[in-house]
């Protein structure tokens, strides 16, 4: 006869089809207090926990359930880009900077804007040096560029008021989620109430994204996301027979077990339950897992660290020049991989993609600039100019290029009449 399948504290026996309690044995002799399970060594959240009796607390049980689900391939790790659809315009970015500004820094190693920085130079090359303020230092970046993506800087948003309608990623997960700010720390952080009932403290600014409710976009992202949450929701909800908002764990590991198409096996289960010091009579908070289970569909987005550099130059398909603190190299001359592409933003400020990195060059940080820099364009997008059709010259105005070709929009005639051209059918407007 097989040995019994007992729940990690002992205290239940698996039959088969349900959870009964386990016979007593000779070494019951422990006090009821010192009965329940402690955790082994084990790492939640990035944190070694030591000993830790998590039984009787439905959040602490519902953390260690995520991570549990997370181990045994469950649920995706929560992807690392947030999954929300963008909220906001874009700030409109300046031409330039004066020392002493007050800006905002993309910090690619926080993956969120970091506010309260300041210009505190401006370089040969067009780039700035800012300090950021951190939680105990100042920390200085040498050379950054404006923009929008990790690495660069833009104009101090304004703060966020008290009942403000915002999208929030809840819990740094990855997910957005609606709410309404509830009230602003000294700190810049915000508690955050959101609208299905949880509330968030210590909310960082990067985190808060303002709403916009007539955006159509965003009204549709809102109803799905809070639709999937409801759905979850409710499918526990069948199993939490007194309405406490909570579901046992013996119920969640039948639910693991044995519902859908592809239960995990009993042991496994038992395995991560033990190890995580989830015992079978603890209760699990299912609002807060159906949150977290929503949050965590998506794939992981990596990112390539983005590296500043100046005196560049391309040679025989490789960038050189002087990087500042690349995340290997340190500071200093480089020589990359072979490019893999080459984008400009309106700025004319270039990145430089390679296997691993993304170097960013400014607009005059080049000591050749490559054959398609936008400043080797006679036209820029947005400029005037006069336009051959048929033999004759007509107004109109440039709105995107294209290595040498321009799409050019005619003065006076709708979009239809938008086309292609190549140089020889543009002027310059006198």
């Amino acid at each position: 006869m097989s040995d019994p399948i007992l729940s990690p504290d002992g205290k239940f026996m698996w039959t088969g089809s349900e959870w009964i309690p386990a016979p007593p044995t000779s070494e019951e002799s422990v006090a009821p207090s010192e009965q329940a399970l402690s955790m082994q060594d084990s790492v939640i959240g990035g944190d070694v926990v030591h000993s830790t009796v998590i039984n009787n607390d439905p959040a602490a049980v519902t953390t260690a359930v995520i991570t549990a689900l997370q181990q045994m391939g469950m649920v995706n790790q929560a992807p690392a880009a947030p999954a929300a659809p963008p909220p906001t315009p874009e700030i409109e970015l300046p031409a330039s900077f004066n020392v002493g500004d007050h800006v905002e820094y993309h910090s690619p190693t926080n993956a969120r804007w970091l506010d309260r920085c300041t210009v505190v130079a401006i370089n040969d090359d067009g780039t700035y040096k800012i300090d950021v303020p951190k939680n105990t230092r100042v920390e200085t970046k040498h050379a950054v560029v404006i923009g929008s993506a990790p690495g660069t800087i833009r104009p101090a948003a304004p703060p966020f008021s008290a009942g403000d309608r915002v999208l929030v990623n809840w819990k740094n997960y990855g997910h957005y989620y609606p709410g309404r700010i509830a009230s602003e720390h000294d700190d810049h952080t915000f508690m955050i109430h959101f609208d299905d009932g949880d509330v968030e403290n210590n909310v960082e600014w990067g985190r808060i994204e303002a709403m916009q409710e007539d955006s159509v976009e965003v009204q549709e992202y809102v109803e799905s996301v809070m639709g999937a949450e409801q759905e979850l929701i409710e499918a526990f909800q069948v199993f939490d027979e007194n309405g406490t908002g909570t579901i046992p764990a013996k119920k969640y590991f039948e639910i693991l077990t044995e519902i859908g198409d592809e239960p995990i096996s009993v042991s496994d289960v038992l395995t991560e339950f033990s190890e995580l010091g989830i015992s079978m009579d603890s209760e699990i908070d299912y609002r807060e897992l159906a949150k977290y289970m929503v949050s965590s569909e998506g794939e992981v987005v990596e990112q390539k660290p983005e590296v500043i550099i100046r005196d560049a130059e391309i040679v025989e398909g490789r960038l050189k020049g002087f990087a500042y603190a690349h995340p290997k190299l340190g500071e200093g001359a480089v020589s990359t991989s072979s490019i893999l592409g080459i984008a400009y933003d309106e700025r004319a400020t270039a990145r430089v993609e390679t296997r691993n990195t993304m170097y960013v060059v400014g607009p005059t940080g080049w000591i050749t600039p490559p054959a398609d820099h936008p400043f080797n364009n006679p036209y820029s997008t947005g400029e005037q100019v006069k336009v051959e059709w048929k033999g004759q010259w007509w107004d109109a105005l440039i709105r995107e290029v294209m290595g040498d070709k321009y799409l050019i929009h005619y003065v006076g005639f709708d979009s239809s009449w938008d086309e292609w051209v190549g140089a020889e059918r543009i002027q310059k407007s006198s």
